[in-house]
Formats: C-alpha cells, structure tokens, sequence
C-alpha cells in the first residue's frame, strides 16, 4: 500500500503519493514557478545594484564568517594564482553539473582546506564549481564533519564520491 499526503500546493486537496510534493496540475504550475524565479535572480544579478549587493555579501562573509586564516589565505598573490590557473584548466565549467562558470572564480578544495592544509595549492586537490554545486558540496561538508571521524573522512573523499553525492542532491 503506497502512503498518501496532499498536494503541497495551498488549497489543492488532491491526494499524491509520499514523496512527490505537487499534484499533475500544480506540478507544471509549480515548474514554472521555479523557472521565472531563476530568471529574475538571473536578470537581478546583471543589475548594478545586484552586483553591489553580491560584492556586500561577499565582503560581509570575508570579515564575520570566514576563518581568518583561510581569509588571509584567499587574499595570497599565489592562491590567485593557483586558482586563475585551475579556473582556465577546467575552461570556466563546473566540474559536476557542466553549467559555464562566468560571474565569479569558484575554485574549490575537494579536501576542504581546514582538514588537508598540506594541499592548499595542489592543482590535483582543486576543481571549478558553479554556485549551486558549491553550496551544496559545502553544506555536505558541514553534515559530514558533524559525524564522528568526520575530519579525517573528509581528508579521503574522492573527486569522484564528491561528484556523485553532489548530483544525487541536484536532482
């Protein structure tokens, strides 16, 4: 017997099967939803203003949220370097989903570089991610460092495990 909820949709009382959140109607609806939202973060980011708020934002994290010693780590003429070299290696495409990289360099450590500092600047040790396939590998780390072990598990995952665990999360 499959379990049954109702459609996600507000003030849809269409039953759906656990699992799937919108009913045929309101999953089209929802589709298109989703598509216009993508096109007017797309259309704010390329504004002034947009571009303003995105430089705050990143300003922001630099003081407050980041490590002060990955902060000063960022700011070395050899990480530019080392990540302008990897950023045109991997010809500005995120390494797991294929979307071209245009806004701004995300170069990532796939050994994150509070557990593996030994491999800062290892071109082997870095890859090119879009935004999204950033954030979710970053939140991934945050659940795996949680676990027990979860430092030295980050130390041994693959390129390869990061790849799949991230796409398994796009979908």
């Amino acid at each position: 017997m499959t379990l049954m909820k109702h459609c996600n949709w507000g003030g849809c009382n269409k039953v759906v099967p656990k699992g799937q959140s919108f009913c045929d109607k309101h999953e089209v609806m929802n589709e298109q939803r989703k598509a216009n939202y993508k096109a007017s973060l797309d259309q704010r980011s390329q504004t002034v203003a947009g571009k303003q708020v995105r430089r705050d934002h990143q300003a922001y994290y630099n003081h407050v949220r980041r490590d002060p010693e990955a902060n000063t780590f960022y700011h070395t003429r050899q990480w530019q370097n080392v990540r302008d070299y990897v950023y045109s290696r991997d010809m500005a495409t995120c390494k797991v989903c294929g979307n071209a990289v245009t806004d701004r360099k995300i170069v990532d450590h796939i050994h994150p570089l509070k557990v593996s500092g030994e491999e800062r600047l290892s071109q082997d040790n870095l890859w090119t991610l879009c935004y999204r396939c950033h954030n979710i590998k970053t939140n991934l780390e945050e659940s795996i460092k949680e676990q027990s072990n979860g430092v030295n598990k980050l130390k041994h995952i693959s390129r390869e495990w990061w790849q799949k665990a991230i796409k398994e999360k796009i979908i």
